[in-house]
């Protein structure tokens, strides 16, 4: 098995994230599923613009990202993960591919209902209004605390450069989100709970924490081995000669990297 992961920042800078992802993996991946990560040619290759989470450079990685998995459809990948936190295009390529594709969001919530009952989230400065809508989207309103479901790291953004700054935050927004009823966290940056993985933090004072990059990755690998089963999603969708029509027409060709 083949799975694409498609990563929302260019290539450079980021070698270090596409280390500890694969060493995550190779945790909990099963053997002979070869993990490939991917990166646009241009995405949201500044820190300060991808992390406020604005509207325009979502817009701009999602285009790149979308094409991103149709590329690894035509590739012959078996499956394919958004890796952002934010889902961006997850709703077009459910119906525009035919291979299994998750969010880390999606797949951070789902499995974040098969450890704990009262979800709270962690997510980066100016986030908290994308998550929220996620929660809504999702239909996970009421499996989240009531107080403050979504709450965001409070250091400033060249902190996060130092990644105990960024671990002694998460600990301290996360145990206050657990006072407030959190019976499981869930980091909403692939990055930040990548970090944690890594570091073998796993859980808050016994509280579960989900990171939703390997859980996107793990599921989208049980999602594939449901296809192979037939057990695969709605023939009720778009036509195929709709969607051929929409990617001769629209693709843009910006290869993935």
């Amino acid at each position: 098995m083949k799975i694409w992961y498609e990563f929302p920042r260019p290539v450079s800078g980021a070698e270090a994230f596409y280390d500890r992802l694969k060493a995550n993996w190779a945790r909990i991946g099963t053997p002979g599923t070869e993990l490939v990560i991917k990166a646009p040619t241009k995405g949201t290759s500044e820190f300060e613009y991808s992390i406020v989470g604005h509207m325009y450079a979502d817009m701009l990685r999602t285009v790149e990202m979308v094409e991103g998995v149709i590329q690894a459809e035509r590739e012959g990948y078996d499956g394919a993960v958004i890796g952002c936190f934010g889902d961006p295009g997850l709703d077009v390529l459910e119906a525009l591919v035919d291979i299994p594709v998750i969010g880390p969001a999606k797949a951070g919530m789902i499995m974040a209902q098969t450890v704990g009952t009262k979800m709270a989230f962690v997510t980066l400065p100016h986030w908290e209004k994308k998550v929220e809508k996620l929660i809504s989207v999702y239909g996970v309103q009421n499996l989240a605390i009531s107080h403050k479901p979504c709450r965001a790291f409070t250091i400033a953004l060249e902190e996060f450069k130092d990644e105990n700054n960024v671990v002694e935050d998460f600990y301290r927004i996360a145990r206050g989100a657990i006072n407030d009823g959190a019976d499981v966290i869930i980091l909403g940056c692939v990055n930040c709970s990548t970090v944690l993985t890594y570091k073998g933090i796993s859980d808050v004072d016994g509280i579960p924490v989900v990171d939703g990059a390997i859980a996107a990755v793990k599921l989208v690998e049980v999602m594939v081995d449901f296809k192979k089963a037939g057990l695969w999603k709605s023939k009720k969708t778009i036509s195929k000669d709709i969607i051929m029509g929409l990617r001769n027409g629209y693709y843009h060709g910006l290869e993935s990297l």
